[in-house]
């Protein structure tokens, strides 16, 4: 029978397990890294990922299948001078990043939208919303304080009402339901209705624009192929007609923060990344495949004489009698010697020892060796004295 156990699994199976946990330890770190950036925001909000009526997901598509430059926003570093900004207003919106934008919109052409329904999502359907009331424009007033104080009304425009506007030449704008109207101290009026209500104007001394109704733009408005049209012309003119349109998804909550796990993702610090995961790897690879046959491990007790040999010398060495041992060695020396080239005269004592002496070795005498044995006390002393009485013997022996 075996001594060794059978192994459960196969090396196949191993290796598929360990490139199955790689994958999903580098997956894990890319989705911890890069979450915010991949969620889809179809969540029914008024922002710019969003394809319910509300949204501007589809002024997005509008721009980019007519051939613009556009591009979503989710860095803080990616600002890019010229061309429009479109930020989307909502309730809790990220104030900070909010400021950044109106301080760049003294310079930058920016274009705030500002809230207007109140919504909630429709559960089994995707993305889909239910209005339940034009009542979120004044939540804008506070965020946009920085701005210029503004106001946000409703207006008594009947839907289908024609807008006025002396800025855009050829396009038709008309009133959307439960108009949505702005006023300031510094805003002055683009698109107006009938009664001097504005409906989308900029702020004097800045290149910053207030869009008042969301519904002149927003996926609910684009579903007619007019009032698409006019959308589109709307934003070319704010536009100037050059630079790419970006829509700002930091205020919304989409942004991409810096963290250490991006830094390991992206340059100059992904070479670093590489060359950790390269190094792992061959390590691994090392681990796996071995250089030689597995050594074997040694036996507890071993076999053969040097076992009984080690094991006698750990008693002595346990019991502290190794200086006793230097002394026997060289009675063990004589016996030996005698053993080989006899005692003709049957010496015994001191005379055997004498007689001894008469023996060439090419080194000291027996005797001399004989007494250095017995006073030797260290470890040291007893293994000096222990290799000149084994060489004496050899010599006079005649051993190999």
């Amino acid at each position: 029978m075996s001594t060794e156990s059978a192994n459960p699994f196969t090396a196949r199976t191993i290796f598929i397990v360990i490139v199955a946990g790689i994958i999903g330890f580098i997956a894990f770190l890319l989705l911890a890294a890069y979450a915010p950036e991949l969620r889809s925001g179809r969540d029914g909000r008024a922002h710019s990922l969003s394809t319910s009526a509300v949204g501007f997901r589809g002024v997005y598509d509008l721009l980019e299948a007519t051939g613009n430059e556009v591009a979503f926003v989710r860095n803080e570093g990616s600002f890019v001078n010229g061309g429009l900004t479109i930020v989307t207003i909502e309730p809790g919106v990220d104030q900070d990043r909010l400021d950044r934008l109106i301080e760049e919109g003294v310079y930058q052409p920016t274009l705030f939208i500002l809230p207007k329904w109140t919504t909630f999502p429709v559960l089994t359907e995707n993305d889909r919303v239910m209005a339940f009331g034009a009542n979120l424009g004044a939540t804008a007033e506070q965020p946009l304080a920085n701005l210029d104080d503004i106001a946000v009304r409703r207006s008594n425009t009947a839907p289908g009402s024609r807008l006025f506007t002396t800025e855009f030449a050829g396009v038709d704008f008309s009133a959307p339901d439960e108009l949505q109207t702005v006023s300031g101290k510094n805003v002055e009026g683009l698109v107006e209705t009938e009664s001097g209500d504005i409906v989308l104007g900029y702020v004097n001394r800045t290149e910053s624009y207030i869009l008042a109704d969301p519904d002149l733009l927003n996926n609910q408005a684009l579903a007619s192929p007019e009032r698409a049209q006019a959308a589109l012309l709307l934003l070319e003119e704010i536009n100037g007609g050059t630079g790419p349109y970006r829509f700002d998804l930091i205020a919304n909550g989409f942004g991409g923060s810096a963290n250490l796990l991006t830094l390991a993702f992206e340059p100059p610090f992904l070479a670093l990344t590489l060359c950790i995961f390269a190094a792992a790897l061959l390590a691994g690879l090392q681990a796996a495949f071995r250089f030689g046959p597995p050594q074997s491990e040694p036996r507890a007790i071993a076999f053969g004489k040097r076992a009984l040999v080690d094991n006698s010398a750990e008693l002595l060495r346990l019991a502290r009698r190794e200086h006793l041992s230097s002394a026997r060695y060289a009675e063990l020396t004589r016996e030996a010697a005698v053993a080989a080239i006899g005692n003709p005269r049957n010496l015994e004592g001191e005379a055997l020892d004498r007689w001894l002496d008469e023996f060439e070795s090419g080194g000291d005498r027996f005797t001399v060796l004989a007494a250095a044995a017995e006073t030797a006390r260290s470890r040291h002393d007893i293994l000096s004295a222990a290799r000149a009485l084994h060489n004496w013997r050899k010599a006079v022996t005649h051993e190999g």
